[in-house]
């Protein structure tokens, strides 16, 4: 199917559409502003529901194009550059959604310094001399150590050493490792024998555009990594598949989750190997750091850090009148479903299906552990969606930007309404497809029987 067909001229123009609102992005916020739309006081961020969601509409026309008819070469083409058209154009704005990126770069700065990262939080009078008026006073969470892991914090340090104190540089840096995901998923739906146009669904989605091209979320830096341990298992190279993971698990930790789907019955090598990797990552920052390597995580378990919590959150309010600590109950039932999860998918026999079983963990780790669900906390899962379609998490992708409206309107927590309008519908939807979805020896594509056609 060429350049000249009718699919591939409208899919270029739901492109060019949506490439105009990238570039344009925040600075929408004049115009809307000039015209009484928005409150000024909402600042740059109360511009962003009138820029993502027309995004949405735009990335959902895209997916019903590419799903409707087969497509060639040129289509792939086509999404692939507009994917990175749409990165690039972020890369100048700055960061209005979170502002985690100035951590990472005061982190590769204390390292670069010669100190440990997890020893002293930024306000510490001991990195009083490391302080500026660029980077530091944007830092969340001054008072807090950090709480990102030791494969994170060499990455940190290897950026810092390369563009010093530079947001746009350490976005691009975070953009070129989001074009390796997008290249690492058309690998693997080559390998999986499926359509490589599936990649639209990670490449277009304004989700992982805005919270890796605009925040710069460490999403980027993990998720190329994640794709290669899957890989690697596709490739039966079991040492390499634990390395790839153990690594991932020491840039952003909750890709552990993924050990049961990736692990192959009786295969001693892997195991070994993730847990070498992950020992290996932890001693450089032990030696001084000791306890206090864990840095901000304790803390990020407790009932302050709660936000925009799903499931947890409506089982909570269902066991109030039941106990008189529901929160702590609620996690203990829903981490031991978690676990119940994980030890059904090692038990399994199909181990051909392990792309499949990666999904559901991670789908299962979504509904049922975050003690926080950020809108970037989604991104992890839609690289698994152009394998296995799912109307549930594609629509979350797009509803969970919902929950910074809560920051709009200066509320104290996401209110009740916002949350039933994402999880409602999202636990309905997967519930649908639990019911209608194949068994995963049909092969990743034809699992999920909602979508608008299946892959082969």
């Amino acid at each position: 199917m060429g350049w000249r067909s009718r699919s591939f001229l409208l899919l270029a123009g739901v492109g060019g559409t949506s490439a105009l609102f990238y570039l344009v992005n925040f600075r929408l916020a004049s115009l809307l502003d000039l015209l009484g739309i928005i409150d000024p006081k909402g600042g740059a961020l109360a511009v962003y529901p009138y820029l993502f969601f027309p995004l949405f509409a735009l990335y959902g026309l895209a997916v019903a194009i590419v799903f409707r008819k087969r497509s060639g070469p040129t289509f792939v083409g086509l999404i692939v550059g507009f994917a990175i058209l749409f990165r690039v154009t972020l890369l100048a704005s700055p960061p209005v959604l979170s502002s985690d990126l100035y951590r990472y770069i005061w982190d590769g700065r204390v390292q670069i310094a010669g100190i440990n990262p997890y020893l002293y939080p930024p306000a510490a009078e001991e990195l009083a001399p490391l302080r500026d008026e660029d980077i530091f006073p944007h830092i969340n969470r001054q008072e807090a150590p950090t709480i990102y892991p030791p494969g994170a914090q060499m990455l940190f340090a290897l950026i810092a050493t390369a563009v010093p104190d530079s947001v746009t540089a350490l976005k691009a840096i975070m953009v070129l490792f989001d074009i390796g995901t997008i290249l690492l998923i058309l690998r693997l739906l080559k390998k999986a024998g499926i359509r490589s146009d599936r990649v639209l669904l990670y490449a277009w989605s304004p989700l992982a555009i805005f919270e890796v091209a605009g925040s710069g979320h460490l999403e980027a830096l993990m998720l190329p990594v994640v794709l290669l341990a899957l890989l690697a298992r596709k490739n039966e190279k079991s040492v390499l598949a634990g390395i790839a993971l153990g690594v991932a698990t020491l840039i952003k930790l909750y890709p552990a989750v993924l050990f049961p789907a990736v692990y192959k019955r009786r295969d001693r090598m892997f195991p070994l190997a993730f847990g070498a990797t992950i020992l290996l990552g932890y001693l450089p920052y032990l030696y001084g750091a000791q306890g206090r390597v864990l840095g901000f995580l304790p803390a990020y378990v407790g009932p302050w850090e709660d936000f925009n919590v799903g499931l947890r959150h409506f089982l909570t309010l269902a066991l109030a009148p039941f106990t008189a600590s529901p929160r702590p109950v609620a996690m203990l039932l829903l981490t031991a479903l978690l676990g119940a999860v994980a030890i059904y998918v090692m038990r399994q026999r199909h181990t051909e299906a392990f792309l499949w079983y990666g999904y559901v963990m991670v789908s299962a780790y979504l509904l049922l552990l975050p003690t926080s669900f950020h809108p970037w906390y989604v991104v992890w899962i839609l690289p698994f969606l152009c394998f296995y379609p799912s109307w549930g998490w594609l629509y979350l992708s797009g509803a969970i930007a919902l929950s910074y409206l809560k920051y709009v309107q200066g509320s104290p927590a996401v209110p009740l309404t916002i949350r039933l309008l994402e999880f409602l519908p999202l636990y309905v939807l997967l519930a649908i497809e639990a019911v209608r979805h194949r068994h995963p020896e049909a092969g990743p594509g034809k699992t999920v029987t909602l979508m608008m056609e299946k892959s082969q």
